[in-house]
């Protein structure tokens, strides 16, 4: 028994080491080079298609390794909203898919934004909205 207990504890410590020491299928700076990246692609979209935005804010940005070659990236942004009726902060939840492609660039990664997807949006009215029953006179 105390043999046994030796080996699960050698097969254990050897294959912690191992997983600790195999090289990662990104590298760190590639994650932080696609959360900078998505985050001015964020702010040069929004800019663009309302160009009545103020103040905008790239509050959160992650990334994670999927299978293969795929990385899905998490995004939050913020910014204010005004029109004739006065001014709303707009908070964006959402999530993208990106992909590599492969390339003849030796140390060059290309990554392709195949999918985009907002699932939480939250407006917040500065000056309050009135509502009111019925027909107005």
């Amino acid at each position: 028994m105390k043999y046994l207990s030796v080996v699960f504890f050698a097969v254990v410590l050897i294959w912690t080491w191992n997983v600790i020491h195999t090289k990662q299928g990104v590298s760190f700076e590639t994650h932080s080079g696609i959360q900078q990246r998505l985050s001015g692609l964020i702010v040069e979209t929004v800019q663009a298609k309302k160009p009545t935005a103020l103040d905008i804010k790239v509050e959160k940005v992650w990334t994670e390794l999927l299978m293969g070659n795929r990385i899905r990236a998490h995004f939050t942004y913020s910014f204010k909203d005004t029109d004739n009726q006065g001014t709303a902060n707009v908070q964006i939840t959402g999530n993208g898919l990106l992909e590599r492609q492969e390339d003849g660039e030796p140390g060059v990664e290309k990554w392709a934004l195949t999918q985009v997807k907002t699932t939480n949006d939250v407006i917040v009215f500065e000056d309050a909205l009135l509502v009111s029953t019925g027909e107005s006179k």
